[in-house]
């Protein structure tokens, strides 16, 4: 690793906002090309780096985690694998991606982009909840109990914050198995 250049992996670690804009600034403008190249938007882009920023700072936090090609090698690969992906699930015919032994990712890895996509997934289902039932299911979420919640969301009685709850569990679960990604990934796991 060249000594000027800033130790992108403790960086991701950290999550410093300063030294994350720097590794957007610095990588994503090459990575939007190759996407770009490959058929996909600047968001499509956008999309796949945060995903595999993600998939680092999983893999970065794992005690055992050592980098063993360059940070930006390292990067790229999870980002092309990412976008393979969602290639292959778009079109839902097989992606061939080169079996190039510097960008391979591990069993691992691969898990950790299933369990980005599944939490994109669950987010924007959650992003299609009205503003009252993310406010509760966020409280739920955070382990408040059903009396704070009561208080807090300005409910008549902790049996009808428990109705509330239920009923935005069972909205959010909806909206979930309603989009076309939920089947894809259950057949991953299955």
């Amino acid at each position: 690793m060249n000594s000027t250049q800033p130790d992108f992996l403790s960086i991701v670690r950290s999550g410093d906002a300063a030294g994350l804009r720097s590794i957007y600034q610095e990588f994503l403008p090459r990575v939007a090309r190759h996407i770009m190249n490959k058929g996909g938007s600047f968001d499509d882009a956008k999309d796949v780096f945060q995903d595999a920023i993600i998939v680092l700072y999983e893999k970065a936090r794992q005690p055992d985690f050592e980098l063993t090609s360059g940070f930006y090698t390292f990067l790229f690969g999870v980002c092309r694998n990412i976008w393979g992906n969602r290639l292959q699930k778009k079109s839902r015919t097989e992606v061939t991606i080169p079996d190039d032994a510097k960008y391979k990712s591990d069993t691992d890895t691969e898990e950790l982009i299933f369990q980005a996509e599944e939490n994109r997934l669950f987010w924007d289902a959650f992003k299609k909840l009205g503003d009252d039932c993310q406010r509760l299911m966020r409280l739920f979420f955070e382990k408040t109990k059903m009396e704070e919640i009561t208080s807090l969301m300005g409910y008549g009685s902790v049996n009808y914050t428990k109705k509330r709850k239920f009923v935005c569990k069972e909205q959010l679960v909806r909206f979930v198995k309603e989009d076309e990604r939920f089947e894809e990934l259950a057949h991953k796991t299955g």
